[in-house]
């Protein structure tokens, strides 16, 4: 008997953690960029790269998903931004755990189509990631900027 409820609760447990593996979604690989786009970027920078078209990132991400957000919406994406050195975005990354479920392929073109101020390392504009998590309470979104 301790032997079946064992292999119950091991079955229990790994049920439990396959629910909670996050998805991720590839978007680009950036090869805009060449053909290593990763190479050569800033994890840690002086000044990191910044939003530059108006309106705010806020209200820019807030229209985007005004479409897809329902009553009951809520959890979070997070959306990973290479910025290269010129400020051209390539939004590569996207990982949703929420019920709020766009069409990525737009999301993209949505996020990339605005420049942002490069990031600065030692007063020179570099390459680097941003990290972008949209939490969605309802009909209620916010971003944060993930360092």
């Amino acid at each position: 008997m301790k032997t079946f409820l064992s292999f119950i609760l091991l079955l229990a447990t790994y049920a439990a953690s396959a629910q909670q593996q996050q998805e991720i979604i590839r978007l680009d690989s950036c090869l805009q960029f060449g053909s290593k786009p990763f190479d050569d970027l800033y994890i840690r920078v002086q000044q990191t790269a910044q939003w530059k078209s108006k309106p705010s990132l806020e209200s820019h991400i807030e229209t985007f998903f005004k479409n897809y957000v329902q009553k009951k919406a809520g959890g979070k994406i997070t959306i990973s931004i290479l910025v290269d050195s010129d400020g051209k975005p390539c939004t590569y990354e996207a990982r949703p755990n929420s019920n709020v479920r766009p069409n990525f392929a737009q999301l993209k073109a949505w996020m990339d189509q605005n420049d942002w101020t490069p990031a600065r390392q030692n007063n020179q504009p570099v390459r680097s990631v941003k990290i972008l998590q949209i939490s969605f309470e309802g009909k209620k979104i916010s971003v944060t900027e993930l360092e």
